[in-house]
C-alpha cells in the first residue's frame, strides 16, 4: 500500500491520521512524538542540515504543515522559507509522490483585498507574515513535481476549546481590545476532513490550486452571547467598529472536499 507522508506532524496531522484508519501514515516532525495506531513517527529537524532518512517507501501523498520558529520576521523566514527549500529538495530527491498538500493561511490577504475575497483575488498582505507565507507558497508550487493543493484556512479553532471561555475564566479587570468586530475562523476538524477526503477519494485526485477555507464571518458580540447569555460583552471586551476582510468560500463548497 502506498503511504501518506505528513511533514510537520502535529495537531492537524493527528486529526487527519484518525480519519484515515485504512491508510498507513508516516508522521515527520522536528520534535513531536505523538502518534496514532496507523502512524509511524520519525524525528527530522529539517533545519539541522541533516537529510530526511526514511525506509524505501512508496509515497502517494505528501502533506506539508509548517509554522514559524518564532513570531518575528526571522522566525517566519526560517520556519517557512528556509524550511520549504530544504523540505521540497528532500522530497524531490527521495519520493515519486503523486499529490502534494500545502498548508497556508488567509493571512496572505490584507485589508486592501476588502470583503468577499475569492481565490481569484491577488493577495495584498498587510505585514511581513503574509508576504513570507505567500513566498512560501510560491517555493512549494514552483519546485514541486506536481501541482499542489494549497489550502488557505482562516484562524483555526477547536470547537471544544473556546478562547473566550479561557479569557473570561481568567479575567481580572482589564478588558481585551478587539481589532475588528468580526471573527474569520475555520474548524480544525473540518480542515482535517478536507485533507483526508483529498487523500482517500479518487474523484478528488485531480484537484489542485488554491482553496480558501473559511466560515461565514461572525460578530464577536454574537459569539459571546452564545456562550454567555447572562453576561455583558462590554464588561470584558472593547468592541471595534472595523469590519475588516471577509471571505467567499464557494469554491471550497463546490469542490466536494468537505464531503
Amino acid at each position: 500500500m502506498k503511504k501518506v507522508l505528513i511533514i510537520g506532524y502535529g495537531d492537524i496531522g493527528q486529526r487527519v491520521s484518525r480519519l484515515l484508519p485504512e491508510h498507513q501514515i508516516i508522521g515527520v516532525s522536528r520534535n513531536n512524538n505523538t502518534q496514532d495506531r496507523n502512524t509511524s513517527w520519525h524525528q527530522w529537524d529539517w533545519l539541522s542540515g541533516r537529510s530526511l532518512e526514511l525506509p524505501n517507501e512508496e509515497i502517494s501523498t505528501v502533506i506539508v504543515i509548517l509554522k514559524p520558529i518564532s513570531f518575528d520576521e526571522n522566525g517566519y523566514q526560517t520556519g517557512y522559507l528556509k524550511a520549504a527549500e530544504i523540505i521540497i529538495k528532500n522530497l524531490n530527491q527521495s519520493f515519486d509522490y503523486q499529490k502534494l498538500v500545502v498548508m497556508s493561511s488567509t493571512r496572505v490577504y490584507g485589508e486592501k483585498n476588502g470583503r468577499g475575497i475569492t481565490e481569484t483575488a491577488a493577495p495584498q498582505p498587510d505585514d511581513f507574515r503574509g508576504h513570507i507565507i505567500l513566498e512560501y507558497e510560491k517555493i512549494m508550487r514552483d519546485q514541486s513535481k506536481v501541482e499542489p493543493l494549497i489550502l488557505r484556512p482562516s484562524g483555526l479553532y477547536d470547537p471544544k476549546q473556546k478562547w473566550m471561555q479561557k479569557f473570561i475564566n481568567s479575567f481580572e479587570t482589564k478588558q481585551h481590545s478587539l481589532s475588528s468586530k468580526e471573527s474569520n475562523r475555520f474548524d480544525r476538524n473540518i480542515l482535517a476532513t478536507i485533507i483526508s477526503n483529498y487523500v482517500a477519494k479518487k474523484k478528488l485526485a485531480e484537484l489542485s490550486g488554491i482553496f480558501i477555507c473559511s466560515e461565514p464571518s461572525k460578530i464577536f458580540s454574537e459569539l459571546f452571547a452564545e456562550q454567555y447569555p447572562d453576561k455583558n460583552f462590554e464588561d470584558f471586551f472593547i468592541a471595534s467598529d472595523h469590519s475588516g476582510k471577509s471571505f467567499d468560500f464557494q469554491k471550497l463548497i463546490a469542490s466536494n472536499l468537505m464531503g
